[in-house]
């Protein structure tokens, strides 16, 4: 009887694998790194990226508000690159938002997302990112970083994708 009781009790105290059952927390994934972590950068580049958190609609009274995701993917096969700064501002370049507050890590193919949601409407017509990366030396492939504003006016959704742009680069390696 007791051997029957433990049966039960292991068999439905077991989680099955099936496709459904594969809950992984991609926040663990992440890599935050201390300054002790971080290697010598001798390639830095900052981005700016246009985001449109929301757009006139109609006249300059009415808006359509987006949710805005800024995407910054590595795109070495070989190379890890950094990311300090991911810094969010409105229309009129007040800071709305530090996204990183330690030295992010993309390992190879990674590709780390940043959200401003719907109902934040301060950003504006014209409001932008900064962006920070660095590597340990000059990459051969550049990372993808674009922001894309998705809404709808009605029953119309859009997207706009807006890429990024080079501000300030710097090798010191050469």
């Amino acid at each position: 009887m007791i051997i029957i009781i433990l049966c039960s009790i292991i068999l439905f105290s077991c989680k099955g694998n099936g496709p459904g059952d594969q809950n992984i927390d991609k926040e663990l994934n992440r890599i935050s790194l201390t300054d002790d972590y971080i290697p010598s950068l001798d390639f830095q580049e900052t981005r700016y990226v246009s985001a449109y958190s929301n757009l006139y609609y109609r006249s300059a009274k009415t808006n359509a508000y987006c949710t805005v995701v800024l995407s910054i993917r590595n795109t070495s096969l070989t190379e890890s690159i950094y990311v300090d700064k991911v810094d969010y501002y409105d229309s009129y370049g007040e800071l709305l938002s530090k996204f990183v507050m330690d030295t992010n890590k993309l390992r190879p193919l990674e590709t780390r997302e940043f959200v401003v949601e719907y109902s934040d409407q301060e950003g504006g017509s014209g409001a932008n990112f900064i962006v920070n990366y660095g590597a340990q030396s000059e990459l051969k492939d550049l990372p993808i970083i674009e922001a894309v504003s998705i809404g709808h006016v009605g029953n119309n959704g859009f997207a706009i994708t807006s890429p990024s742009k080079v501000i300030s680069s710097l090798n010191t390696s050469q």
